[in-house]
C-alpha cells in the first residue's frame, strides 16, 4: 500500500485517533456568521461539559434530604422565635414565616448556588450545562417547591428518582439540576 506523505496518515488499526479540528475561516466566522469556537460550542450547545471540565455529578434523594433537613431546622428555629414574638398578631406571623421560607431558597441559590445545608453538603445548584442558575431560574424551581413537598417530599423523591438527571419538578422547569461540588 502506497502512502503519499502529503495526505495526512490514518493511525494504526486500534490506535486513537487524533482528535478532528476544524479550520477557521479567513474571517474567523462560521457560514452563519457566529465566530468559530469548535471545540467548545459543540459541546455547551448540547448540554455536555466542555473539554477540560469535570462531568456534572447529580445528586439523589439521600444527600438532598439531609440538606433540606439542615435547612428546615436552620429555618424552623428563625420562624419558631419570630412566630413567639409575633404570637399576638398569628396572621402577621404566618405571611412573614412563608417569606423568610422562600426567600431563604431563593436568594442563597441565586446568590450563592446554594442553600446553608447545600453547602454544608458539598451540593450546588446549576444549570443542565453547568452554568450558574439566574433569579429567574432560583424563583422557578423554589416556587414548584410547593408541589414537590407534597406528601412530605414523596412527590419530589419520585420525580428525581424517575429523572436521568435526578430533577425535580422545579428542577425540570427551570432547566436546573443539583450536583456535587468539584473539589
Amino acid at each position: 500500500m502506497y502512502n503519499d506523505p502529503n495526505q495526512p496518515q490514518q493511525p494504526p488499526y486500534g490506535q486513537p485517533q487524533p482528535p478532528y479540528e476544524q479550520p477557521p475561516s479567513p474571517s474567523g466566522q462560521s457560514p452563519y456568521g457566529q465566530p468559530q469556537q469548535w471545540g467548545q460550542q459543540a459541546q455547551t450547545q448540547y448540554g455536555q461539559q466542555p473539554y477540560g471540565q469535570a462531568q456534572l455529578q447529580y445528586v439523589g434523594v439521600g444527600p438532598r434530604f439531609l440538606a433540606l433537613l439542615i435547612d428546615a431546622i436552620l429555618i424552623g428555629s428563625v420562624t419558631g422565635l419570630l412566630t413567639s414574638l409575633l404570637r399576638n398578631a398569628p396572621g402577621v406571623a404566618g405571611l412573614l414565616d412563608t417569606i423568610i421560607v422562600f426567600g431563604y431558597y431563593i436568594v442563597l441559590e441565586a446568590t450563592q448556588g446554594a442553600t446553608v445545608g447545600k453547602m454544608a453538603l458539598g451540593l450546588r445548584v446549576v444549570k443542565t450545562n453547568g452554568a450558574p442558575i439566574t433569579w429567574t431560574d432560583s424563583i422557578i424551581r423554589n416556587l414548584l417547591r410547593i408541589i414537590d413537598g407534597l406528601f412530605a417530599y414523596l412527590v419530589g423523591a419520585i420525580l428525581i428518582w424517575s429523572s436521568p438527571l435526578k430533577q425535580r419538578l422545579g428542577d425540570r422547569a427551570a432547566n436546573t439540576v443539583v450536583v456535587k461540588r468539584p473539589r
